[in-house]
C-alpha cells in the first residue's frame, strides 16, 4: 500500500476485508446475562406472540434484540451469514424461565472437546 501524500487508498490486490460477524466466540458476560435475562423474562411474563433473541454486531461489540416473529427483521437476522452466532434462541409465553437461563449461559461457548 502506497502512504506517499496524494497516492490513492488501494489496499493490495487480493485482500478482502473481512465481513463484521461475532468473532471469536464468548460467552456473555455478567452485566450482558443479567440485562438480557431481565428483558426475556419481562417479554415472556407478558404473553403474546413468539419472539427471537438475536446478539448483533454493533461497532467493537454486540447488541441484543428481542424480535417478534412477525416483524421483517427477523426473517432478515435468520438470512445473515453465520446465523447461528447470531441467533440465541425463540421464545414464546409458555417458554420455561430455567430453560431461558441455561440457553443464555451456554451462548457461543462452542463445542466441547
Amino acid at each position: 500500500m502506497n502512504l506517499l501524500p496524494g497516492a490513492p487508498l488501494v489496499a493490495p490486490a487480493g485482500r478482502v476485508r473481512p465481513k463484521l460477524v461475532l468473532r471469536p466466540r464468548k460467552p456473555l458476560t455478567k452485566r450482558e446475562l443479567a440485562s438480557v435475562f431481565a428483558r426475556v423474562k419481562n417479554r415472556i411474563l407478558a404473553g403474546g406472540e413468539p419472539f427471537g433473541l438475536f446478539a448483533i454486531k454493533h461497532g467493537r461489540g454486540r447488541v441484543f434484540r428481542l424480535i417478534s416473529v412477525k416483524h421483517a427483521d427477523y426473517v432478515a437476522q435468520l438470512r445473515v451469514d453465520k446465523a447461528q452466532q447470531h441467533m440465541i434462541a425463540t421464545y414464546d409465553g409458555s417458554a420455561d424461565l430455567g430453560d431461558v437461563w441455561d440457553d443464555l449461559c451456554s451462548f457461543d461457548q462452542g463445542s466441547a472437546r
